[in-house]
């Protein structure tokens, strides 16, 4: 798993990407990008077999989503490297927990080796793309931590995130395959402009014909039954 100084694993300026909403496949371009640095000081000192949490830190806010008017949207693509011997868990959106498998969705008191992040997975200094997540209005704009210490004395984690902070223009949709560009609310002019310039992309990437990475939002989750 790469860390933060490959750029092949960041998403870049010029890249067609696309994500699942509510069933609909949203097409997107990348016109920005901007890298942002941010350390996050956990509020409290963790004492030693205990959990701390759930903190959902107010920095880590987007407070832009998609624009209809100008088809411009805001994604974020973050990772974390992790200071201290904590277990960190993530809930994003806010309510989701993230990481676990079937049967151990979540950690239990006798069972917190599950759905977890350590130090050695990434590390504080070089942070990999193993603990990457995609942020956006709405939905998955804040993200959820909660720290659990399994050590026997007090620590107080760090995390170092790297966001590449991305501005996207809608190419856009696809719904059992089923096509559609950008429409403007009372604005057919512009809603032509917009099928003229992406409706031949966007059947391209719809086919494959152009290389575009898909984005996973929410969390791939399964019943504890079979």
């Amino acid at each position: 798993m790469g860390n933060w100084k490959e750029w092949s694993s960041w998403l870049r300026e010029g890249y067609f990407i696309s994500y699942i909403r509510n069933v609909v496949r949203y097409y997107e371009f990348i016109r920005e990008r901007d890298l942002a640095h941010y350390v996050y000081e956990w509020y409290e000192t963790v004492q030693p077999g205990l959990t701390s949490g759930p903190q959902v830190p107010d920095d880590l806010t987007m407070t832009l989503g998609y624009d209809s008017e100008t088809f411009l949207n805001r994604i974020w693509q973050m990772i974390f490297g992790i200071k201290g011997q904590a277990y960190i868990y993530v809930e994003l959106p806010t309510d989701t927990h993230r990481h676990g498998i079937p049967k151990v969705p979540k950690p239990r008191l006798t069972l917190r080796e599950v759905s977890h992040f350590e130090e050695w997975m990434s590390d504080f200094h070089e942070p990999s793309f193993l603990t990457e997540h995609i942020m956006m209005k709405p939905g998955y704009d804040r993200i959820n931590l909660e720290a659990y210490n399994p050590t026997e004395i007090a620590l107080k984690p760090y995390l170092n995130i790297f966001i590449a902070k991305l501005t996207t223009e809608r190419v856009g949709t696809e719904r059992n395959g089923v096509l559609r560009t950008p429409v403007a609310a009372d604005d057919p002019e512009l809603t032509e402009l917009m099928r003229i310039k992406w409706a031949d992309t966007l059947e391209k990437l719809f086919k494959g014909q152009i290389p575009q990475r898909p984005l996973t939002l929410a969390p791939v989750r399964a019943p504890e039954a079979e």
